[in-house]
């Protein structure tokens, strides 16, 4: 009777070290499956000229493959500069949405928004929205904000 103790404590141990191998093995193919990352440039084309700080939104849509997915990312930031670079994944379209802002930080922005349940609803500033995705041969574009 301890023998088959000894065999299924060696089993359970083989099976262990399998499922091991194998999820590490996964995830390193995983990574390497995933597109390659490049600086894209993003240009703020302000036609009025009156504006000096950007709300900027950018989504981007998951997608799957047989073997890996990319989930749904968003990002929020706010910028000073009216040219920035973004490291973005190439072939993955992404969402920019930019706005002036009279905020100076995100987190200046998410208090206003937490003390008044709302941004600020009576600046009606205008709003650019684009799609975009980066390819090595497509890596900057221009937002202009009327």
């Amino acid at each position: 009777m301890e023998g088959g103790f000894e065999n299924k404590k060696t089993l359970l141990l083989t099976m262990t070290v399998i499922v091991l191998l194998a999820a590490c093995s996964t995830k390193q193919d995983a990574v390497q499956q995933l597109p390659n990352k490049i600086p894209v440039t993003i240009q703020i084309l302000d036609k009025g000229g009156k504006y000096s700080k950007f709300f900027v939104h950018i989504a981007a849509k998951g997608y799957q493959t047989k073997e890996i997915a990319y989930v749904p990312k968003d990002k929020t930031m706010i910028v000073t500069k009216k040219q920035f670079t973004l490291n973005l994944y190439t072939g993955i379209t992404y969402t920019f949405q930019v706005s002036p802002t009279t905020y100076d930080t995100i987190d200046e922005y998410l208090a206003a928004k937490k003390a008044s349940g709302s941004t600020n609803e009576g600046e009606n500033l205008p709003i650019s929205k684009i799609q975009f995705t980066p390819s090595l041969k497509n890596n900057k574009f221009t937002i202009s904000i009327e």
